[in-house]
């Protein structure tokens, strides 16, 4: 019987059987030079519009800056544009950044000087450097300014049955600390206020903002009521204002 002997021969480490040659291995096709470009140009062009897109979506702000008046109204400035408001669709948003008054340099208010629609006030007295002083912050909106008495929005024109539909918001409330008093905060459209009408026209409504001096800090549940409760009245606060357009 005659044994028939096959012969391989290696290629690449693989055994082949003798007569057989393998398919050469192509290599993986690369991307041509001008479809990196073209997708590049591509990947910047999104970019591009999406920048467009949300500077063109920004164009509903509409930022002023006022100055915050001396105590009452009276004397020097406290800040020249120490009060920024921007204008949105939803809603308001308030920036105020003032000197901090010197402590015993001004009026203050006694503790029964509260609104009829707050809760009871502590004493308030002044502070110190070492003592700081409390400062509260609130808004007073009015949808139809043009409507107030007297020529002029005030507590008149706060409420839901008077024409000008004013309402009387808190913005903020800080225990002074370092030289300056910075307060920011934000108020909705259709919001609750405390008293009067809810904001209905951000873009529209004079807007007046004030700051409440509550005295010398105190410890536990009075310390509380100073922050988040109102003493004294515009008399005795600062205030910016922004008229409606």
């Amino acid at each position: 019987m005659t044994k028939t002997t096959t012969k391989t021969t290696p290629i690449s480490g693989i055994q082949m059987p003798h007569g057989l040659t393998p398919e050469p291995m192509r290599p993986e096709p690369r991307p041509s030079r001008r479809r990196w470009v073209l997708g590049g140009a591509l990947v910047v062009g999104i970019a591009v519009a999406a920048i467009l897109a949300w500077g063109l979506s920004d164009t509903s702000e509409d930022v002023l800056t006022a100055d915050v008046d001396g105590q009452g109204g009276e004397g020097a400035n406290l800040a020249s544009d120490g009060a920024r408001l921007t204008r949105r669709p939803d809603g308001l948003f308030a920036e105020l950044d003032v000197p901090l008054p010197e402590p015993g340099s001004y009026a203050y208010p006694t503790a029964d000087m509260v609104p009829p629609w707050a809760g009871p006030q502590p004493p308030v007295s002044p502070g110190a450097r070492s003592a700081p002083e409390v400062f509260t912050v609130w808004v007073a909106t009015f949808n139809e300014g043009s409507l107030c008495t007297d020529g002029q929005c005030d507590a008149d024109d706060v409420g839901t049955e008077v024409p000008a539909q004013g309402g009387m918001y808190q913005l903020d409330g800080r225990v002074a600390d370092g030289d300056r008093l910075r307060f920011v905060g934000n108020i909705r459209l259709g919001q609750q206020p405390l008293i009067g009408a809810p904001l209905a026209d951000p873009q529209q409504a004079e807007v007046h903002v004030f700051i409440a001096p509550h005295g010398r800090t105190l410890p536990g549940p009075d310390g509380w009521r100073q922050l988040n409760g109102p003493v004294g009245n515009p008399s005795l606060w600062w205030a910016a204002r922004f008229v409606g357009s």
